[in-house]
């Protein structure tokens, strides 16, 4: 799949703008935890660094932070997961070429797949063990309020300048978190109360978060949540 790193310089600049205001706003504490700590997710840990070294002009620390994700672009390309190979753009955003935006640019969009995983290996796996798909989803809202949700807001605004009756897609988006939430159903405690999962429930949320996301992030990559292997993982 060829992967497109940059939008419009007009779009670009507006990315950044919000990129940079969401990274402020998610500083202290987020609120859903998902198996790792937040501050032990290695995504993350390389996502802040590389995006601080950006914002300082030190390319070379943002791509020595690129090396410690080739696990996750090397995953990315298995035929089992989203099939989609971004390596070999998002090492060359760093390179000789590369801009602060740029750069911000090529981690936002490697978050974005990230998230796009976490759903895919749920519905892959549909949703059968709990506390796994738990975790995925919530790592998924983490990553989108940690790297998109500033954009989608900003086009929010943007849009209901035009049309103040305009639907929120990032209102659209924490609803449907969720929802898909709701649809994971409950192990209860101890087995009381327990609900099962609503696999139906829990795809209609996931594509509607893919579809808001597409909208929003046109020349990023567009692959499906589910993959037509039936291995998983």
């Amino acid at each position: 799949m060829r992967a497109v790193l940059l939008a419009e310089p007009a779009k670009r600049c507006r990315f950044y703008k919000a990129l940079v205001v969401a990274l402020g706003v998610l500083s202290g504490p987020l609120a859903w935890g998902y198996g790792y700590d937040k501050d032990q997710d290695p995504l993350l840990i390389a996502f802040r660094a590389a995006v601080k070294a950006a914002r300082a002009k030190d390319i070379p620390a943002s791509a020595a932070q690129a090396k410690k994700v080739s696990w996750q672009l090397k995953e990315l390309k298995r035929k089992d997961d989203l099939r989609v190979d971004f390596e070999a753009a998002f090492l060359a955003a760093h390179g000789d070429e590369a801009s602060e935006e740029g750069v911000i640019q090529a981690w936002s969009r490697l978050v974005y797949l990230a998230l796009l995983q976490k759903l895919h290996w749920n519905l892959r796996e549909k949703v059968a063990d709990y506390h796994k798909a738990r975790a995925r989803l919530d790592a998924a809202q983490t990553y989108y309020e940690l790297a998109l949700a500033g954009n989608l807001r900003l086009q929010d605004s943007q849009r209901r300048a035009r049309d103040p009756k305009a639907r929120s897609r990032h209102e659209d988006i924490v609803k449907s978190f969720a929802a898909a939430r709701k649809a994971l159903g409950s192990p209860g405690l101890f087995g009381a109360g327990a609900r099962p999962a609503d696999l139906a429930a829990f795809r209609q949320s996931a594509l509607r978060i893919v579809g808001h996301l597409k909208a929003a992030f046109p020349n990023f990559a567009r692959p499906e949540p589910e993959a037509k292997d039936s291995s998983g993982r």
